[in-house]
């Protein structure tokens, strides 16, 4: 029975290793746009549904940190791209393990977007603060 127990461990810590390997994935290449003021072109999970018809996600990396639940999350400006359906400009939050792929592209932080990274991200979202740490920004 012990041994049981040792090898149900072993393979729920190993899974739990490789799903945090897969979600720091991109976390090299959106920390350097945050602390480089760069914009990247993010295909999150779900955009490549055709019948959105919509182009992929141009964001403004403010920061990148992990969550209370051990997650990562990337806060930015997206400029381009749908949103629930709709193609609009807003400030975001996008968890690493709905991020499908990441390319640092050319283009400038607008003005809105650099007063948001100016103001800076408590983590919170109203009164629902679940960001346990800042890695970059």
């Amino acid at each position: 029975m012990k041994t049981l127990q040792h090898a149900f461990t072993l393979i729920a810590s190993f899974a739990l290793c490789s799903s945090a390997q897969a979600q720091s994935e991109h976390e090299t290449l959106l920390c350097e746009a945050a602390e480089t003021g760069r914009v990247v072109e993010v295909v999150y999970d779900g955009d490549e549904d055709k019948d959105k018809d919509c182009l992929p996600r141009l964001v403004d990396v403010h920061q990148v940190g992990i969550g209370n639940n051990g997650q990562l999350y990337m806060h930015g400006w997206q400029t381009r791209g749908c949103t629930n359906g709709r193609d609009y400009e807003s400030k975001r939050i996008f968890r690493f393990d709905r991020i499908q792929s990441v390319e640092i592209v050319e283009g400038d932080f607008g003005e809105r977007s650099r007063e948001i990274k100016a103001e800076g991200w408590d983590g919170c979202i109203g009164s629902n603060c679940f960001m346990a740490e800042n890695i970059c920004e």
